[in-house]
Formats: structure tokens, C-alpha cells, sequence
């Protein structure tokens, strides 16, 4: 049975992993991992997702604020089994800079689409 949980949620810390996980899911595609570790990357991930979800939803003290810390915990020592001190952290940091560049150039490219059409406007 899975205790009930009366502390808050730690959303940051889980969306702070959350990125990192998608990070470094990113960089290990790009550097042709195999298809196990990516679904595991993945897995880690979407239980990350799922627990923000949930906890998001329920009250501490309710069976879905513990299933959200289960989940996080699980999740979290599944990325531990997955990263260790020999995993470069530099491929996973540019593959991080990429997505937020790719952001802001979106964006970017947005924002001038809406300045021609109040110039035509």
C-alpha cells in the first residue's frame, strides 16, 4: 500500500528533470543511441509528465498526490540507472541550446510575420 503524502509536490525539481531528460533523449538521438535506451529516456520522461499531471490534479493526502511522489521517485531512479558520472553532460547541453535557439527562431520568424501584416494592414 503506498503511503499517503502530506508534503507538496516538488514541481520544479520534477520539471527541472524533465528537461534534462529531454535533453539528453535528444542528444542521445542525435548521437544514434539504441532503440532500448531511447525508450527508456522515454518512459523516464512520460512518468516524469505523468507525475506532474497528477499531482497537479490531487491534494496532498489523497492516493494521487502519492501516486505522483511514487511515480517521480520511480522515474527518477530509473534516469539514475540510465545517466552516471562516465555520461558527457556537453552533447546533452548543445543538444538543449539547439531546442532553445529553434525556439527563438520560431518565434522570431512569428513575430515578422506579424510586423508584414500590419504593414499591409
Amino acid at each position: 500500500m503506498m503511503a499517503l503524502r502530506e508534503e507538496p509536490f516538488p514541481f520544479e525539481a520534477v520539471r527541472d528533470l524533465l528537461g534534462i531528460v529531454r535533453a539528453l533523449y535528444a542528444s542521445e538521438k542525435t548521437q544514434h543511441a539504441g532503440a532500448r535506451r531511447l525508450a527508456a529516456l522515454r518512459r523516464v520522461g512520460q512518468d516524469l509528465r505523468a507525475a506532474v499531471d497528477l499531482a497537479l490534479e490531487y491534494e496532498p493526502l489523497t492516493l494521487g498526490h502519492a501516486a505522483a511522489w511514487h511515480r517521480a521517485e520511480q522515474a527518477t531512479l530509473a534516469l539514475a540507472e540510465l545517466v552516471d558520472v562516465t555520461t558527457p553532460l556537453a552533447p546533452t547541453l548543445r543538444a538543449a541550446t539547439q531546442r532553445v535557439r529553434a525556439t527563438a527562431s520560431a518565434l522570431d520568424q512569428r513575430d515578422a510575420a506579424r510586423l508584414r501584416r500590419r504593414e499591409r494592414s
